[in-house]
C-alpha cells in the first residue's frame, strides 16, 4: 500500500515524534511504500529509513508561524488520492486519518496561561483542530479519555472516532540482562542503596516536573533519587534530583531504575508507561495519563493527584520489591505489527475508491 504520513518535523523529539518513527518502521516492515510530508527533516535520521520525503519549503518565520503556514499549505495542496492511506500527526485537514494525541482545549484547562500571546496561539491551534475534526473521515484517539474529550469539546460524530493505543517497539524495549543493568548503573551512578525514579520528559510543565521537584525536596536524599531524561532542568533543583541528558535509548535505564514516574497534568497516552512496563519496571502515574486506562495493580501505582505531598507520601511507602506482570505490549495489542494491522483494518471505511 502507498502510505502518507504528515507531521511538522521528521526528527527525534517528544511522544508524537517517537510515534511517527514507529509508524514508519511498522509500515515499511509490512512492505508498504511510505512518504513523509514535513517542513523540517533530520537528514541523519531520515537516512535510516527507506521512505520518501516531501519537504515543504517555508520562509524564515518564527517557529509557530512556520508551523501554521505548513498546516495551511498541506490542507490546501495535499492530494490524498495519491495514497491508499494518509495519516496526519499534526492539525491538518486534508488526510484520511487524524491521529489525535491530545485535545488542545484540555491542555489549556490544565496548564495555566499568563501570556496574551500564548492565549492568541491557543485560539489558532484550536481553530486548526476544530477544522480537522470536522473534515477528516476518521479520527484515531490514543485513549478512551481522548475520545471522550474530542466529543466534549467539538461537534464530532462518535462513530468516526476509533480508539487505538499507540504501540511500542518490543525489539527495543525488554528486560535487560544483569550485566547490562550493572553497566547502566555504573554509567549513570545509580545506587543500589537508594530507590531510584526516572522521569522521561521533553515537556516538563505538562509532565508535572515542578510537583516532582517539590516532592523530592521533602524526601531523604540518602534514600530517594530522581533521574530526569530529556529536556534540561531549571538551575535550582533538590540535591536528590539529577539530569542525565537526552537519551536516545531509554530501555537499559528503565531496567536499571526502580520505578518510572510520570505525574502529568495531562497526557494523551504516555508511551513511557508501556515502555517501562515492557522492560519490567513498575510505574507511578496519574489518571490524567491515557495509558493509565490499561494499568492493573500488578503494573504500578495510580496517584489520586499529582500534588507534591501525595507524591512524597506515596514514595516513602515503596520498596524495591514490586513484581510486574510480563508482556504488557502483547497483552494490550501494543506491538507495532498489531497497531499497523489495526490501522489497515480501517481502510474500507476511509472513502469511496
Amino acid at each position: 500500500m502507498k502510505i502518507a504520513i504528515i507531521h511538522n518535523q521528521f526528527s527525534r523529539g517528544g511522544g508524537m515524534e517517537a510515534y511517527m518513527l514507529l509508524l514508519v518502521k511498522g509500515f515499511l516492515a509490512a512492505g508498504d511504500k511510505v512518504t513523509i510530508h514535513t517542513y523540517e527533516v533530520d537528514r541523519q535520521l531520515a537516512a535510516r529509513f527507506s521512505c520518501a520525503i516531501r519537504l515543504t519549503k517555508l520562509p524564515p518565520l518564527p517557529g509557530r508561524w512556520k508551523k501554521y503556514l505548513f498546516l495551511h499549505r498541506c490542507t490546501t495542496d495535499f492530494n490524498r488520492e495519491e495514497y491508499d492511506i494518509s495519516l496526519s500527526l499534526t492539525r491538518t485537514s486534508c488526510q484520511d486519518i487524524a491521529i489525535c494525541g491530545g485535545v488542545h482545549p484540555e491542555v489549556v484547562k490544565r496548564v495555566s496561561r499568563s501570556s496574551l500571546l500564548r492565549w492568541f496561539h491557543d485560539k489558532i491551534e484550536i481553530a486548526f483542530e476544530r477544522k480537522m475534526f470536522a473534515t477528516v473521515p476518521i479520527i484515531i484517539a490514543h485513549s478512551k479519555t481522548i475520545a471522550r474529550e474530542i466529543i466534549n469539546n467539538y461537534d464530532v460524530e462518535e462513530s468516526k472516532i476509533k480508539v487505538l493505543y499507540p504501540p511500542i517497539d518490543i525489539d527495543k524495549f525488554f528486560p535487560a540482562d544483569l550485566q547490562t543493568v550493572k553497566e547502566t548503573c555504573a554509567e549513570f551512578n545509580i545506587s543500589a542503596n537508594k530507590l531510584t525514579f526516572l522521569l522521561p520528559s521533553c515537556g516538563h510543565k505538562c509532565k508535572g516536573l515542578q510537583q516532582l521537584l517539590l516532592a523530592f525536596n521533602q524526601l531523604d536524599a540518602d534514600r530517594f533519587e530522581l533521574l530526569v531524561a530529556g529536556g534540561r532542568l531549571p538551575r535550582k533543583i533538590p540535591a536528590n534530583v539529577r539530569y542525565i541528558g537526552y537519551i536516545d535509548n531509554l530501555a537499559p535505564i528503565y531496567s536499571a531504575v526502580d520505578f518510572t514516574i510520570l505525574p502529568s497534568h495531562y497526557e494523551a497516552f504516555g508511551l513511557v508507561i508501556p515502555e517501562s512496563l515492557q522492560c519490567g519496571t513498575p510505574v507511578i502515574t496519574t489518571r490524567e495519563v491515557g495509558a493509565a486506562e490499561l494499568l492493573s495493580d500488578q503494573d504500578g501505582i495510580l496517584l489520586n493527584n499529582n500534588q507534591p505531598e501525595t507524591i512524597a507520601t506515596t514514595i516513602r511507602k515503596l520498596s524495591k520489591t514490586f513484581p510486574v506482570a510480563e508482556n504488557f505490549a502483547n497483552r494490550h495489542r501494543l506491538t507495532i505489527s498489531q497497531h499497523i494491522a489495526d490501522i489497515k483494518a480501517l481502510y474500507p471505511d476511509l472513502r469511496p475508491r
